[in-house]
Order: C-alpha cells, then structure tokens, then sequence
C-alpha cells in the first residue's frame, strides 16, 4: 500500500499539572489534558509522469479531559527514580471521519461529533532530577477510556467508540 496510515495510530498529548507533593513520596493533584489523533490514507491515481494521490479516508480525534492525579515516588533521593502514577477524570472528545468515493464524493460518518465519559491512565516513569526544581521524565503509560454520544432521535441508543492502548511517556517536571 502506498502512502496509507498506520493501523496503529499515534495519538499526541500535552498536559498542564498543579499538584503537592508531601515527604518527598507521595503527591497528588489536578490537570487538563489537549490530546489529539489524525489518520489520513491516501490512494494512488495513475499519471503520466507523476504519480498523484487523493484522500480516501480521513479520521481526526480531539480529547479534553480534566482530571485528579496520584503518584508514588518510592526511593526519591536516586539518581533516576521510579515513579508510580494513577490518573482519573472527566473527559469530552470530538470526532470527525469520512470518506471519499471514487468519484470525490465526500461521505461522513453518521457517529461523527462530541462525546463525554471518563478516562483512566495507568504510568511508570524513570525521573532524573535536574535540580532542587526541576527533572525529566520517561516511563510507560496505559490509557483507557469510556466515552459515549446518544444517537440522534432516540431515547436509549449510545454511539460508545473504543480507546485505548499503550504509550510512551516523556516531559519535563518544574517545581514551584
């Protein structure tokens, strides 16, 4: 396949924290999240001398969830120092998918819009400490989610898309 998306997408996050942190240990705290995904495969047209290609699928994803955090930070005064996380919320997401026919014809999906649920996320990380203020952080992450939309003119129908998986964690930590 030429030039065709991923079967296994990756999903991008930026993340702002407040938080305490008490003995060094344990902390807690809030954050919002922006996360997004987009998928597009493209299809081959033949040409003469130069190959073109068209959209013939495309799916965007946004993610907005607010939630409360808590980590573990067992051995502190390491080197690099393991960190066990757990995180909840709220979460409000928006997707949009269609596709094209051969004829350039657009065609959405019907599910496509806004969603609300709870999300989950599950992390270790290795911390290096740059300073009394400052680190940096990489670890393992497992995120899950249950979102739902109603179906229009219904009373009980639900739309409930499926996300979740693993990533890979990384950023920077300052204290304040």
């Amino acid at each position: 396949k030429d030039l065709n998306g991923s079967d296994k997408p990756v999903a991008w996050n930026m993340t702002v924290e407040y938080g305490r942190v008490f003995d060094d240990i344990i902390g807690v705290g809030g954050d919002f999240d922006f996360a997004w995904n987009y998928v597009v495969t493209l299809k081959k047209i033949e040409g003469d001398t130069l190959d073109k290609y068209s959209h013939d699928y495309e799916k965007k994803v946004f993610f907005f969830p607010i939630s409360a955090f808590l980590f573990v930070d067992p051995v502190p005064n390491t080197v690099v120092h393991p960190v066990i996380r757990g995180q909840i919320g709220f979460n409000m997401a928006y997707k949009h998918e269609k596709g094209f026919d051969s004829d350039e014809k657009e065609h959405e999906w019907e599910d496509n819009g806004f969603y609300y649920g709870i999300l989950g996320k599950a992390s270790i990380d290795g911390v290096y400490d740059l300073g009394a203020h400052a680190a940096v952080y990489a670890g393992f992450e497992y995120q899950w989610g249950i979102w739902r939309r109603k179906v229009p003119e219904t009373k009980n129908k639900w739309w409930k898309p499926k996300y979740h998986g693993p990533g890979i964690r990384m950023g920077f930590s300052f204290l304040f």
